[in-house]
């Protein structure tokens, strides 16, 4: 159900519906069982430096260090946790869901605090310089919580839940998937502009997938009528290029250097683009 990768380092972690988590050594492809549990475990994710690996399970956040080893399990969240957010360079990890999401910091023990919401929380994000976290959901909007001023904000008008939410290298754009809505938002935008996002119009079915690449502002978009987009954000409101894929893309990623593109279809294919 999910597989994450410690960065630069050569661990990985999985998890699937036998309600186990395992980690991995890349190396020499061992591994280990670090959680056993009644639930699914959807959400996996290393934190910045390595260190840590969150694992969600229902309503409850389990804290690993880089050995596997057990370290905090912190229960209690509103709902069940829809997405995982390690802020950047911190010991920190928003855990999204009903009502908002919840910030966590190690420091060594775990002292929480709430980041509200009207909704339902299905996507967290945190901008590179871990300032704002950005949450797609469930009613059609985008929260935006500036932690560093204490301030709260929300972009309206997708009219379905937003599905996806995905910063740029730099945080000057944010992009958004609801429905078959594609939209950005120019982070540095003032006054009347600051909360509008502009709508890039490409697909016509209900998009899947959504990723920026590594550096600079080029996004890819994949929806169900099989075409995969690529996207100059702030350049141009058309596509710079299409692919058809075999079937509806389910799942996009980048490596590091942004140099190759990975693409997932529903039939089980895996596509590969040279993006260098």
């Amino acid at each position: 159900l999910a597989v994450t990768w410690q960065k630069a380092g050569r661990l990985f972690a999985s998890a699937g519906q036998d309600g186990a988590v395992l980690l991995w050594d890349s190396r020499t492809f061992e591994s280990k069982r670090i959680l056993e549990g009644s639930e699914w475990c959807e959400r996996l994710a290393f934190s910045d430096n390595g260190r840590w690996l969150s694992a969600a399970a229902g309503r409850t956040l389990h804290l690993f260090d880089d050995a596997g080893q057990p370290q905090h399990r912190i229960a209690g969240h509103a709902g069940t946790i829809a997405a995982l957010a390690w802020r950047p360079r911190l010991n920190e990890i928003a855990a999204a869901g009903n009502n908002g999401a919840r910030v966590h910091r190690i420091d060594p023990v775990v002292q929480s605090r709430d980041l509200p919401a009207a909704g339902a929380c299905l996507t967290a994000n945190w901008n590179p310089d871990g300032r704002v976290l950005a949450a797609g959901m469930q009613d059609g909007t985008v929260s935006m919580w500036n932690v560093a001023a204490g301030t709260q904000s929300e972009i309206p008008g997708f009219g379905s839940r937003v599905f996806a939410t995905e910063w740029n290298a730099n945080g000057s754009w944010l992009a958004a998937a609801a429905g078959n809505t594609l939209a950005v938002w120019d982070a540095r935008a003032k006054g009347s502009q600051a909360s509008q996002a502009r709508e890039l119009r490409g697909h016509s079915e209900r998009l899947t997938a959504l990723r920026f690449r590594p550096v600079g502002t080029w996004l890819v978009s994949a929806a169900r009528d099989r075409r995969l987009l690529l996207w100059r954000v702030g350049s141009a409101d058309e596509p710079q290029d299409a692919h058809l894929l075999p079937d509806e893309c389910t799942l996009l990623r980048f490596s590091r250097d942004g140099a190759l593109l990975a693409a997932g279809d529903a039939q089980g294919g895996l596509t590969l683009f040279d993006c260098s």
